[in-house]
Parts: C-alpha cells; structure tokens; sequence
C-alpha cells in the first residue's frame, strides 16, 4: 500500500523560528481570541434581544393607550376650539357692533305682565346709524297692550314707536301686536 501524505499547513518541527511559522502560529491563537469575542457578542446579541423584545412590547402597550386616550378626548377638543370661535366671534361682534344689549335690556324695562314675545329683532346700518328692531307679541289682555305701548313712549331711549298692527283673530282669545321701534343714536 502506498504511504499516506499528510498535507499540514504547519511548520516542521526544525523551522518554528521562520517568519512564516510565527505568523502562523500568531493568526492561529489570535484567531482563537477574535472568534471567542466575536461569539461573545453575538451571544451577548442574542440575549439581549429578549430584553429589547420586552421594551418594545411596553412602549408599544403604552403607545396604545396614549392613542386611546388622544381619541377619547378629540371630541372634547373640538367641542373647546368651536367654544373658543364663538366666544372670540361675540367678543368681537359685540365690541365692534352697535350696543343690541343696551337696546334690549331698554326694551324689557319697558315691558307690563302679562306681554308675551313671539320675535324680536334689531338692525343697524352702520355704526353711528340709530338702532331699530321690530317686536311681535301677543297678549291675553288689552290693557297690557295698551301700558306696553305708552311704556315704550316714555322709554327714554326709545326716539319713536310705529304700531304697525293689532288684531284678534275670533278663534283665538288672544291680541297680536306688531310694533317698530327706532333706539336713539348710541
């Protein structure tokens, strides 16, 4: 049988000085060294990825219900931002507006009992115009019609007063009035 040839990248045993022996036998235990790290962090890695797993599954828990949270109180928001638009639109009409306010409270002190209101509405033109507004009521009895009208004449900031209708409908026991007003200039 012919000899076995073994085939040994390492050096004989009469050469361990050459350099080529001695960066074969540093490649080789460095080599070790390296790999061992090497798996060391991977394993490390590996591990590790439980704990980032777990992170992961908490923060995306937490983001669930801060989203939750953010959709409950949405309608909330937008019921506050409308809120907050109609109070900046009265603060705005009722700072650059004629003074309706003045006008009507004007015009509830000049009403008797028993005078019912079915439409009240105020108009300007500009600014400096006069305000004027028109009033439907009804009432049960006569003379709260009658003390109604002369109240409204002796309103001092009322400038006049046009009775543009009475009536009683003969199914009803009730008088209809419709009256315009003009305010004095504010």
């Amino acid at each position: 049988m012919p000899a076995k040839k073994e085939i040994s990248l390492l050096p004989k045993e009469e050469n361990l000085n050459t350099f080529s022996a001695r960066f074969l036998r540093w490649v080789t235990s460095v080599g070790r060294v390296v790999i061992i790290f090497v798996e060391l962090i991977v394993i490390g890695a590996f591990l590790s990825r439980f704990w980032l797993d777990r992170k992961n599954s908490d923060l995306s828990e937490t983001l669930r219900q801060q989203k939750a949270i953010l959709g409950s109180t949405q309608e909330f928001e937008k019921d506050y931002v409308s809120l907050q638009e109609r109070l900046k639109f009265i603060k705005n009409f009722y700072t650059t507006e004629p003074k309706y306010i003045e006008s009507l409270n004007s015009l509830i002190q000049s009403i008797p009992e028993g005078i019912y209101f079915e439409n009240i509405s105020f108009n300007s033109g500009e600014k400096s115009s006069p305000i004027t507004g028109s009033v439907e009521s009804y009432s049960y009895q006569e003379n709260a019609i009658i003390d109604f009208i002369v109240n409204l004449k002796l309103n001092p900031d009322i400038s006049s007063v046009n009775v543009q209708k009475i009536e009683k409908k003969t199914k009803d026991s009730k008088f209809y009035l419709s009256l315009s007003l003009t305010f004095k200039k504010p």
